[in-house]
């Protein structure tokens, strides 16, 4: 049966529909690191989400249509994010979070955020993103052992089923996809078409040896930085799988890794390795020395719980900061290594 309203009453809805908006947002606090004296390397300039902000689909329109509807707003997420994990940096400046525990990808750019859906296909847990030289979106989806390629319109190609187990972080080429699988202690090249055309590492400490790496990115030498966690290091392959080398030593005091997790590396050529179990950023050369640290424990705007994937785009440096359930964006400021 079609539902009809009084005038004044649709009049009602739409005033208050005109009038649902965010709160204006709070100020952020100025967060700089390190802390003082040290010359400050980053500071933050925004979260997501906004905590004052509603959750997806409670806009100012949906709120009223769930209202006329009946929809209750516990039956509607309460927030973006549960536990972010992965985030990439897209061409246009907008920024794409995977969160295994949503499960969901999604997109955050000047008008707004977004959930990015597969036809056809549901996100089982994925863990990390990446953005081809094409532009094109691509997503470890470890949930389904797959990496998945989303094209703008929605349409999702899936490769990897039977060769990975638990992708986690990947590299993307126009001609190669460097995947990293955990619990094989793998770096696995994949063609675009699926094919497998190598793979880097076997479980062990020794050199070519990984033990359940998390993460990847390209150095500005071109090589490969793989976080090899259990092994508390980054270690260094050529793109054809030769060994270059390691960095990282394992502890529990500044400048250690406690359970290294993510990685990035900015323009300058400087790599930034999230630490998990000590809660902080470090900052290494681009030979692998160690600079400084960045953030503290904590649940204040600046500080983290578990920070998991890194990404660096525009200047920014973005954590996924897990277990606070959001994302901090900060700007990294001039200076020299």
């Amino acid at each position: 049966m079609q539902r009809t309203f009084h005038p004044a009453v649709s009049a009602a809805l739409l005033a208050a529909a005109a009038c649902a908006h965010a709160p204006a947002r709070a100020p952020l606090p100025a967060v700089a690191w390190p802390e003082a004296p040290a010359a400050p390397r980053v500071r933050l300039v925004d979260l997501f989400p906004d905590p004052s902000s509603p959750g997806p689909g409670a806009s100012g329109w949906q709120s009223v249509l769930d209202t006329v509807a009946g929809v209750e707003a516990t039956e509607r997420p309460q927030s973006w994010l549960a536990r972010p994990f992965g985030v990439a940096v897209a061409p246009d400046g907008a920024f794409v979070v995977a969160d295994p525990d949503r499960p969901s990808v999604v997109r955050v750019g000047p008008r707004g955020a977004e959930q990015l859906e597969c036809r056809g296909r549901a996100w089982r847990a994925p863990m990390a993103v990446a953005f081809g030289p094409d532009g094109a979106l691509w997503v470890a989806d470890g949930g389904a052992g797959e990496v998945v390629r989303r094209a703008p319109d929605g349409r999702c190609t899936a490769l990897g089923a039977g060769v990975l187990e638990r992708p986690t972080g990947l590299v993307v080429e126009a001609d190669r996809l460097f995947v990293v699988d955990p619990p094989r202690h793998q770096v696995v090249v994949l063609s675009p078409d699926g094919r497998v055309l190598a793979r880097y590492g076997a479980l062990g400490e020794g050199e070519g040896q990984l033990h359940f790496p998390t993460a990847i990115a390209r150095a500005a030498d071109g090589s490969l930085l793989v976080v090899d966690a259990l092994n508390f290091r980054v270690v260094r392959f050529s793109p054809e799988g030769a060994w270059l080398g390691a960095f990282g030593v394992a502890g529990e005091t500044r400048a250690t890794l406690g359970r290294p997790k993510g990685i990035a590396v900015d323009g300058a050529g400087r790599i930034y390795v999230s630490d998990a179990q000590r809660d902080v950023v470090l900052v290494f050369g681009a030979d692998g020395a160690f600079d400084t640290e960045l953030c503290a424990t904590g649940a204040d705007p600046g500080s983290l719980v578990m920070p998991a994937g890194l990404a660096i785009g525009g200047g920014r440096l973005y954590v996924a900061d897990s277990q606070n359930g959001r994302v901090q964006v900060f700007e990294i400021l001039g200076g020299s290594p």
